[in-house]
């Protein structure tokens, strides 16, 4: 603690940089709402893992949590992480040319106080120096690559220029590099995030076109969390932990070098693309580019905050945000943070007037989630026995706050819960409930959770654990900001959220949520509405192709069987109805991916952020297998109904497949 104190008497006495002495500025002179000062407060710094900033991060929401009335504790872990020492980008018109269109050079010091803003990087890229002629890869999904090598587009070697979207970046990476590409560029066209949008900053919201979007390429939909460590947790700094070699954790790591940059240097390079019998750009070459990315692999301490409001029993609770982030991110996730510290002040003064909770409550500041949800995962996995024998509900607030629009995604069986507490809670006019004002938003006025994937903290619950998840927040405004130097005070201020209106409502939100899932038996999970949604999944697959009619019909039919059993028992009669995932658990895991025991649903391979029902059905390659995975999964949903009809509690441990 005294270190993380003198840290931050030594960022106090730093002068601010550019952003954050344009939130300065914008101080008002009279009274402002709480989540306003929480948010220049922890923006007052950069928060990049394993960085000083971090730690400067830490002890903020720590003394914010103690001032609350909770009980704090630090988890400490050593990971490992990457940073750019130096990169370099160099965009030619011809491969003889010598003399650059545009040079982009960067070096990062990840010891620096006060620490720095990370230039443009996408982390897990290998490192090395390449230069190749420039391809124009579309999305760099499989069919945009597939589509290349139809038209004899030679990938062997090049560069591939991919834009961001509708895949996690990740998977373009790991595309490029199945697909004989030397390296990736990965860029937003300013007609998505950009100048074409509106105003860009700082006059609007919107990116300009030097600017980029930074992130990680870890393959999560395969297992995120710390890459030394695929078989349990990280340890604490100084403790023996089990922990495999460099060389063996780069074998699970990416092989190609993958840098991000802005839409003006992709157009100078789409500029100069031989073009398509359309006479759309295309390549490869004559443009050429060098790319030189020095990424070093370094294990580095990470801080996890929790705060606690002790129950009568050991059942808990948890809302969880990420600290962490790429430069200061006010909005990714500074505004899930803020809510989650608002929350704490509202039960703080609960608990302060006498009221106590049986169960115990958590309010979770994870690290390092933006190199691949690793703070949180390497927490769960360490307390893996007790969540799974204690806790109730995981609630996340990711990058949460960007408007007052209301809207909530999670476990089938979750959404009881949620409209309760929405139907309770009113919109910043007052005119309606957040439920009405979310039913008038979504098709035929019934909101719906969308299945969690491997996008945020949540993930260990939901996909290790089978711990039921949710994901609240408020939007309705939009911006460039995404994961850049500028997602700073000033634009949630000025353009996301004036005048914090949301930050204060998610804040009150979350804190109700928190009672009513403590107070519920089983964290208010629904065995009825979740076998119900999970018979709608079911007849999906057939739609999709994933599953034959036959197949289809057999999963909805048994799924249709639980629910309507749970119905007539009005609910549950099991003692633990939170865990009735775990009845689908199995011995035999997905073929590279055996962290991931939800067998209902999984991290999408060519996604990552959505998901893919009935992975193990679609993973079969002959019939045998796929008879077997439908029966086993017809077997559990009517073990389930089983324990229905006789009040039992559910299995223990779920039978192999």
């Amino acid at each position: 603690m005294k270190l993380r104190l003198a840290i931050l008497a030594v960022l106090s006495a730093a002068p601010f940089s550019a952003p954050q002495a344009r939130a300065q500025e914008t101080a008002p002179a009279g009274a402002a709402p709480r989540s306003r000062e929480l948010l220049l407060e922890l923006c007052s710094t950069t928060r990049l893992a394993g960085t000083s900033g971090s730690q400067v991060g830490a002890t903020l929401v720590a003394r914010r949590l103690e001032q609350a009335g909770w009980t704090v504790e630090f988890d400490e872990r050593e990971v490992l992480l990457t940073y750019p020492r130096s990169t370099r980008l160099a965009g030619f018109s011809n491969g003889a040319s010598k003399t650059p269109l545009f040079e982009r050079l960067a070096s990062f010091d990840a010891n620096a106080i006060p620490p720095a803003d990370l230039p443009p990087f996408n982390a897990w890229s290998a490192s090395g120096a390449v230069r190749g002629p420039v391809v124009d890869a579309g999305y760099g999904l499989r069919a945009d690559f597939e589509r290349l090598r139809a038209a004899k587009v030679q990938l062997k070697g090049a560069i591939a220029l991919v834009r961001y979207g509708r895949a996690y970046r990740g998977v373009k990476a790991q595309l490029a590099h199945e697909f004989g590409c030397a390296g990736v560029l990965l860029f937003t066209p300013s007609s998505e995030d950009g100048g074409e949008k509106g105003p860009v900053w700082p006059e609007g919201p919107w990116k300009p076109d030097w600017e980029t979007q930074r992130g990680s390429i870890l393959p999560v939909s395969l297992a995120p969390g710390d890459p030394t460590t695929p078989n349990g947790p990280s340890a604490r700094p100084g403790e023996d932990g089990e922990r495999v070699t460099l060389d063996q954790a780069r074998e699970a790591l990416p092989k190609i070098l993958c840098l991000p940059i802005g839409a003006r240097d992709a157009r100078t390079l789409l500029a100069h693309l031989a073009p398509d019998a359309d006479g759309k750009p295309l390549g490869p070459g004559p443009t050429e580019v060098a790319l030189e990315i020095d990424a070093p692999l370094t294990l580095r301490r990470i801080v996890n905050v929790h705060g606690r409001l002790a129950g009568a029993t050991e059942q808990v609770v948890i809302a969880g945000s990420h600290r962490d982030a790429w430069v200061r991110g006010a909005h990714d996730s500074g505004s899930g943070c803020v809510a989650l510290l608002r929350a704490a002040e509202h039960l703080g003064a609960r608990a302060k007037a006498g009221w106590k909770s049986d169960t115990t409550l958590q309010l979770s500041f994870w690290d390092a989630e933006e190199f691949g949800l690793i703070g949180s995962t390497e927490w769960g996995e360490a307390n893996a026995e007790f969540l799974r024998r204690n806790c109730l509900a995981y609630v996340n607030t990711d990058a949460a706050v960007s408007g007052v629009q209301f809207s909530a995604s999670g476990t089938p069986g979750m959404l009881g819960v949620v409209r309760a507490v929405a139907e309770h809670s009113r919109t910043a006019d007052g005119a309606k409930s957040l439920w009405e004002d979310w039913c008038s938003r979504v098709k035929d006025g019934q909101p719906s959770l969308g299945l969690p994937g491997a996008g945020s903290d949540d993930a260990v619950f939901a996909h290790h654990l089978n711990v039921p998840v949710l994901n609240v927040g408020f939007s309705g405004n939009s911006g460039g900001q995404y994961h850049t130097a500028f997602d700073d005070f000033a634009v949630v201020e000025r353009f996301l959220d004036p005048g914090f209106v949301g930050h204060e409502m998610l804040g009150a939100f979350v804190a109700e949520l928190l009672v009513e899932l403590a107070a519920r038996p089983g964290g208010g999970f629904d065995v009825a509405e979740a076998a119900q949604a999970l018979a709608a999944h079911a007849r999906a697959a057939q739609q999709s192709g994933a599953a034959s009619a036959e197949e289809a019909a057999a999963l909805a039919a048994a799924f249709d069987e639980c629910a309507a059993q749970a119905r007539e028992v009005a609910g549950s009669a099991w003692s633990r109805p939170q865990r009735f995932y775990e009845l689908f658990e199995t011995s035999a895991p997905l073929a590279g991916r055996a962290w991931l025991r939800n067998s209902l649903w999984a991290p999408a391979l060519e996604n990552g952020y959505g998901v893919e029902t009935f992975p193990h059905l679609r993973a079969a390659r002959d019939a045998a297998t796929r008879a077997n995975n439908v029966a086993f999964t017809v077997a559990r949903a009517r073990a389930a109904v089983r324990s229905l009809s006789t009040g039992a509690d559910q299995p223990k441990s779920p039978a192999s497949r």
